[in-house]
């Protein structure tokens, strides 16, 4: 039987095969912007450096932690992680392994793009990973750690997309869920599963997402509620950079018709919260919501022929069923939220 390693030998392991020439012991001992600096140069080292088909940061996050959210440990008897294992360890050894730690930590959130504390990995002021922290959108651009930005980009989109799925804001979730590069022909995958160089990749990510957080500013000075942007951009299919006025004035009919006929019809008396197929539910339900999402189809392609040129919303396209499900939200009574994220 192979003798189990101690924490000695395994903070050893650890230090030759990820940190050897790093000079782990002297920068064990800095604090502040210096261990900051340190620590972010071995993260893009890490993340930069592969073998095989994986980074060498995720290697290092898996010496100590599941592939979950969070720190799950990957051994529960691990000697580097429990109170007694680190008690053998002198004082110059702790140090190290804390360091290493906080490197392994990021190297962790970043190479399975879990949301970390970007005030004390990267040293802004705003822990925010969102577009509008212009301080992280700066950071993103300016950085010499291009590795980090391509993965911190691609956390900031991943949230942005749950974001706007949570609020059922259906073309920037697509938008972004299926956002493509024509420069380089290819979607904008995972940092790892992609060909665009990385100070592109980032650019690329940062344009969408502005181009949304600037729509809804345009929005909200000319005071327009967020459901009237949102069947703006149904409409539209995307979401595009400015206000038409033609399709702002469909989007306000529909509005109103919503407002008037569909709000809360279809919080239907016998309605099964707890059934998950529409086929379960009562006929009366079934029979009542078809009419209500009828009526709206019609209103839809009433309003398509007053102020859309031809070809707009047809049934069959994506707008359409952007429409339809927003008339579906609106009658459950999911209408009028005031949208602080957005």
């Amino acid at each position: 039987m192979t003798q189990k390693k101690t924490a000695r030998e395994l903070l050893a392991l650890i230090e030759r095969k990820y940190f050897r020439e790093a000079g782990l012991d002297k920068a064990s001992r800095l604090e502040g912007d210096e261990r900051r600096t340190f620590r972010l140069a071995q993260v893009e080292r890490l993340l930069t450096q592969e073998i095989g088909s994986e980074m060498l940061g995720m290697y290092l996050s898996d010496e100590f932690w599941t592939a979950d959210e969070g720190r799950n440990p990957m051994y529960e008897d691990d000697p580097l992680l429990s109170p007694a294992g680190q008690q053998t360890l002198t004082d110059r050894e702790m140090s190290r392994l804390r360091l290493i730690l906080e490197i392994a930590g990021l190297c962790h959130d970043l190479s399975l793009h879990f949301m970390f504390d970007v005030k004390e990995a990267l040293g802004i002021r705003k822990n925010d990973l969102w577009v509008s922290n212009k301080q992280l959108v700066e950071w993103l651009t300016t950085t010499p750690h291009d590795h980090i930005a391509m993965h911190t980009a691609y956390i900031v989109k991943k949230r942005a997309i749950g974001v706007y799925e949570g609020w059922h804001y259906m073309p920037a979730q697509d938008g972004l869920a299926e956002l493509f590069s024509m420069e380089y022909g290819e979607l904008v995958r995972r940092p790892t599963d992609t060909q665009i160089p990385p100070r592109n990749y980032v650019r690329i990510i940062l344009d969408a997402l502005l181009q949304i957080e600037r729509h809804w500013q345009r929005g909200r000075r000319l005071k327009l509620r967020p459901d009237l942007v949102k069947l703006h951009d149904e409409i539209y299919g995307v979401v595009p950079r400015q206000f038409d006025k033609g399709v702002l004035a469909a989007a306000q009919a529909l509005y109103e018709y919503m407002d008037a006929n569909v709000y809360r019809r279809l919080m239907l008396k016998g309605f099964d919260p707890d059934s998950s197929l529409w086929s379960q539910q009562p006929e009366s339900v079934r029979r009542k919501a078809k009419e209500v999402l009828g009526r709206f189809a019609e209103k839809v392609r009433e309003v398509r022929s007053q102020y859309l040129a031809t070809g707009w919303v047809s049934d069959d396209s994506l707008e359409f069923s952007y429409l339809m499900a927003h008339a579906e939200l609106c009658g459950r009574g999911w209408w009028r939220e005031e949208d602080e994220a957005l």
